[in-house]
């Protein structure tokens, strides 16, 4: 295990405009794709409308901040250093606050003015020497955020968890997966089980490649093997699912070159290949027995389930898949800052995994959907009644709506605000709220003529808005959301 603090992080401090070099950012909504954002310590947030009165806690953030350098860019939305922004809902007002995570990453591009480690969507700049000693990967966190005990991680996709401070949002120590269980990549998304403690899948590369299951339990910094799965090529890997008593893994055919993934000098998106003549598999690891069952299916890319469950002996995982991996280059900045379509559009699919057969039995439900959201305390226990997502509209427009979708019917609703861009929906149950839509959802958008990001308050059953919270600035664009109960 290798735990290491982020020394000398107090001493950096962003100045107004940011530490970066901003690039010539364009009017409207697509201003959250560009550098410029600033650390607040505690800022007043305007409110319009009315908040639900239990509605109390801390909204966390996560997401890329800093693309733009005095002597370099970066290339990929994934990219930006990483900055977490917290708004503190009490019944005396919003406050706001902001900070950039200390990472290796931030503190040497600070230093250097450039980047000067590889990340998903830029190439590693290290030399070939360096990358053959084991440079390490990027430790900018940029994705998630999840509790783990009494404290707060933020990840990415490589296999290190940095804890921050849920209050002041400073950066705190580092947990190296890699170096305890020899795996270079790592899901994006820890999930938390029932018992308090984190499941976490990863890939070991070499000679014989391995899809490995750990646990960590709360409280703790040192993870225990659940199961290994062999695979031939690896497949990329984002997000997995809980079932009971399960983890689900999909191997998508976006496969993996591990020789260029540990020594390469491309960039790590660049380093998968679409192979769907290999097909696709499911596979079902024992979170008891490390037993591992697989399925195969048609080729697919994916980053998110919505969730699974069980019916009888079955177990179920819908999932929003990809027909191929162009959604990688969909996600340049270049093209993220020019508003250009989509062209990969996720559809939800649901696989079937019946004892007894080998094949997993695929239903398409027609819906385009990505980022989907079900009741935090459903993954793990059961099926959720509902779930909320980002619209993937058959246009390729990006962030354009919101949709509910019911599990059972399919029967689906719609909120989008006027002219604005919407990011992921944060569902917050009410406390001792019996159905699965009770509660808000907190959307983070961005309109054309807003001074800063607003975060929208929705009705979560009915979608009807409630509330609006004003940030004092443009908040960059990130991926996903906590809610820390007041």
């Amino acid at each position: 295990m290798s735990i290491q603090t982020m020394a000398g992080a107090e001493q950096i401090r962003a100045t107004p405009g940011g530490p970066a070099r901003q690039a010539d950012r364009p009017p409207g909504r697509l201003r959250g794709f560009h550098t410029g954002a600033r650390e607040f310590d505690d800022a007043e947030v305007r409110v319009s409308g009315r908040l639900p009165g239990w509605l109390e806690g801390s909204l966390l953030l996560n997401g890329p901040a800093i693309w733009d350098f005095p002597e370099a860019r970066l290339q990929h939305w994934f990219d930006g250093l990483a900055m977490l922004h917290r708004f503190s809902i009490a019944p005396g007002g919003v406050r706001y606050r902001s900070r950039f995570v200390r990472s290796q990453a931030y503190l040497q591009a600070m230093a250097s003015g450039r980047p000067v480690r590889g990340e998903f969507g830029s190439p590693n700049p290290a030399g070939f020497w360096a990358r053959l000693r084991g440079v390490s990967p990027t430790d900018n966190p940029a994705v998630v955020m999840v509790r783990h005990g009494s404290r707060w991680i933020a990840q990415s996709e490589t296999p290190v968890f940095t804890g921050f401070d849920a209050d002041t949002l400073q950066t705190q120590r580092q947990v190296d997966l890699g170096a305890q269980a020899g795996i270079q990549l790592m899901a994006a998304h820890a999930m938390r089980l029932p018992d308090g403690s984190l499941v976490q899948v990863g890939v070991s590369m070499g000679r014989r490649c391995h899809y490995q299951v750990l646990r960590l339990p709360a409280g703790e910094d040192r993870a225990e093997p659940v199961a290994a799965v062999e695979t031939p090529r690896p497949g990329y890997l984002h997000g997995f699912a809980l079932a009971p008593g399960h983890v689900l893994v999909w191997d998508c055919a976006l496969r993996a070159n591990p020789l260029g993934l540990r020594f390469g000098a491309a960039a790590y998106k660049d380093q998968f290949r679409w192979h769907p003549e290999s097909g696709s598999n499911l596979f079902a690891i024992d979170l008891h027995s490390g037993a591992v069952r697989r399925w195969s299916a048609p080729p697919l890319m994916a980053f998110h389930a919505t969730q699974a469950w069980q019916e009888g002996q079955t177990l179920v995982v819908e999932i929003a898949t990809y027909d191929d991996g162009r959604v990688f280059d969909d996600l340049t900045l270049e093209r993220r800052r020019a508003g250009l379509p989509l062209r990969g559009i996720p559809q939800l699919q649901r696989y079937r995994l019946q004892p007894g057969r080998s094949e997993a039995e695929v239903q398409p439900l027609g819906i385009g959907l990505e980022l989907q959201q079900v009741h935090p305390d459903a993954p793990g226990r059961r099926r959720a009644d509902c779930c909320w997502g980002l619209a993937a509209p058959a246009d390729g427009s990006f962030g354009s709506h919101v949709l509910r979708v019911d599990s059972h019917t399919l029967d689906q609703r719609s909120w989008r605000r006027d002219r604005a861009l919407h990011l992921e929906p944060l569902f917050v149950p009410r406390p001792g709220a019996q159905a699965d839509d009770d509660g808000v959802l907190l959307v983070p958008t961005l309109a054309d003529d807003d001074e800063g990001g607003v975060i929208a308050v929705v009705d979560a059953s009915t979608l009807e808005p409630l509330a609006e919270l004003q940030a004092p600035q443009v908040l960059p664009f990130g991926f996903h959301a906590a809610f820390s109960p007041g």
